[in-house]
């Protein structure tokens, strides 16, 4: 008889996103606002050059993220594929992250321009050597369709936990002790949830014959890129991303600019979406096991396309004040972006399965390190769009336009999302079935 995956080995391995999100989210809210000088401090560096920097770095992430899932699927270490990226990666990926935040100049300098994208770099790396093996666990330990829906949504419960954390800590922290130390701190929570997650990962070295007939790195690539299904998979994640991480690094200047609120204010706000998020994650693995993965993020999306072009209005009504208008309008957002964050890792596991259906290997890691190039391509996009429209329309108390252009914006990249999704018709169900089967649904 199969055996099938414990309730601990879930809440063991689903943790490990805890960590992975504190960190993205921290750099997500404020690396820009960091180095371009929020909240009334000096730039480090210019805002425009900013953006330009996380977009070309991201040139980076084309050779690493397949270069470690291919390394990862490849690997034969006795502890098996993927413990090893996880227990060496973590420690890395803490001190990366660290490093953000202790630029060499505390005023704007070369210096800081060559810091930020050597750390930055460093930290994305970092992330991919550590969250694509992590992530490529699904497919072996949940191989059916509820189990990966429910081990998908532990993950999104505990990645929204530490987005909590970093959303309602990190401000504070920073209005009272500063970057450097909110850098230690979230490092010290990123390394201890990689390490704990290694207590739900439970698999065996691969076979010398399995590793012999292995896909070379260029027809991995290949065959991936290949996959319709992963491609529409991507202009979904990447779109959506796009959105909610222009969002994120907006948000900051929204509350202190907008809402004329204090950078520990941010977290409030944070906080409020977080916690509407979390308390819908259910729902949306209730409506994954109804109506299928697939009918389940397109709802979503179009959830989300709907929702953000109302940003531009947020604090238009003259009753109502626009603190209130903000809370309510984050918490009705929220609700279509839990969707968003149950799906994507079962997904990608359907789509590791239907590959092996046609190449006769596992190579979830390829996969799951196509998904996260996906969310730091969408990152480096996001900061390069905020770089452009900030400048052009403004981001100050005098001129607000840029700040609310950005849910219209945004609203028109989710849609794009929703119409890319609709060519994915994989079934909620791959093993077992037939190639033929599989592509006649």
């Amino acid at each position: 008889m199969e055996k099938r995956i414990t309730f601990l080995q879930k809440l063991f391995y689903g943790q490990g996103c805890l960590g992975q999100n504190v960190v993205n989210l921290a750099v997500v809210t404020w690396v820009i606002y960091f180095f371009a000088g929020g909240g009334g401090r000096p730039p480090l560096i210019p805002i425009a050059l900013a953006g330009v920097i996380l977009g070309i770095g991201r040139i980076l992430d084309i050779i690493t993220d397949p270069l470690i899932g291919y390394w990862s699927d490849r690997s034969n270490y006795k502890s098996g594929r993927r413990r090893p990226f996880i227990l060496w990666g973590a420690p890395l990926l803490a001190i990366s992250f660290f490093l953000l935040w202790v630029p060499p100049s505390v005023e704007e300098s070369w210096l800081n321009v060559i810091w930020l994208f050597v750390f930055i770099n460093f930290f994305f790396v970092m992330l991919t050597v550590t969250a694509v093996p992590y992530r490529s666990v699904v497919p072996d330990i949940a191989p059916h369709s509820r189990e990966r829906i429910s081990v998908s949504a532990w993950m999104a419960v505990f990645g929204t936990v530490g987005v909590m954390i970093a959303s309602i800590g990190s401000g504070p922290v920073i209005e009272n002790f500063g970057y450097p130390t909110m850098g230690a701190i979230l490092g010290l929570v990123v390394l201890i949830s990689f390490w704990l997650s290694l207590l739900g990962v439970k698999e065996q070295p691969r076979s010398e014959a399995d590793l012999a007939t292995a896909l070379s790195l260029k027809e991995s690539v290949i065959h991936t890129l290949k996959n319709r299904h992963f491609l529409a998979f991507a202009t979904a994640i990447i779109s959506f991303q796009v959105g909610f991480q222009v969002f994120m690094i907006v948000l900051p200047f929204f509350v202190t600019v907008i809402l004329k609120e204090t950078e520990a204010q941010v977290a409030l706000y944070q906080g409020a979406f977080i916690v509407i998020m979390v308390a819908a994650l259910p729902l949306w693995s209730s409506i994954g096991n109804r109506i299928g993965k697939r009918r389940g993020q397109l709802l979503a999306l179009l959830l989300v396309a709907v929702f953000y072009p109302l940003y531009f209005f947020i604090g238009t009504l003259p009753v109502v004040p626009a603190n209130i208008q903000a809370l309510i309008y984050f918490a009705i957002l929220a609700i279509p972006i839990s969707g968003l964050y149950v799906f994507p890792n079962a997904l990608v596991g359907d789509i590791a399965d239907y590959d092996e259906l046609k190449t006769n290997k596992r190579r979830e890691a390829m996969y799951y390190a196509g998904f996260g190039f996906m969310e730091k391509a969408a990152w480096a996009i996001s900061a390069f769009l905020v770089s452009i429209i900030f400048p052009v329309f403004g981001f100050t108390a005098d001129n607000t336009l840029g700040i609310r252009l950005v849910g219209p914006i945004v609203g028109v990249i989710s849609i794009l999302g929703f119409i890319g999704f609709r060519y994915y018709n994989l079934p909620d169900t791959i093993q077992g079935k037939t190639l033929e089967e599989v592509d006649n649904v």
